[in-house]
């Protein structure tokens, strides 16, 4: 699989919005019912969404975000069987209330990525630093 990262809103159609969420100064990771691995909130932009009502979404269900606030971050491209492309969000939440009903079991703060513990490592890192390089500018 390769990914690439682009300029936020640099695409013409969407796929996927991924959030890299902050809750009290750690990075909030959620964790799939049927899986012991973390992972970033994300998922498929549905038909008639636009890509800043799917993150929203996205967000809240995955997260339980009740108060936040949303900004793109970049666009990316993954390639692997089937070419997917997406935007990824950052979110700072200040409240957290109950997961919406989807398929995440719960949500956990980390100061640090989980290491052989990420659903998705190569994407996480990548969307990961690309957060570090716009908090350094």
């Amino acid at each position: 699989m390769s990914c690439q990262t682009l300029a936020p809103e640099s695409l013409s159609h969407y796929d996927l919005a991924i959030i890299i969420s902050t809750y009290q100064s750690q990075l909030l990771l959620s964790r799939h019912k049927k899986s012991v691995n973390w992972e970033l909130q994300g998922g498929p932009i549905q038909e008639g969404e636009t890509f800043l009502t799917a993150a929203k979404r996205i967000l809240v269900e995955e997260s339980g975000a009740v108060t936040y606030n949303l900004q793109p971050l970049c666009d990316f491209v993954i390639d692997d069987e089937k070419k997917l492309e997406g935007i990824c969000f950052m979110a700072n939440i200040y409240d957290l209330g109950q997961l919406g009903d989807c398929e995440m079991k719960e949500r956990k703060a980390f100061e640090e990525l989980p290491e052989g513990r990420l659903m998705y490592p190569e994407l996480t890192s990548l969307l990961i630093e690309k957060k570090r390089e716009f908090e350094d500018q």
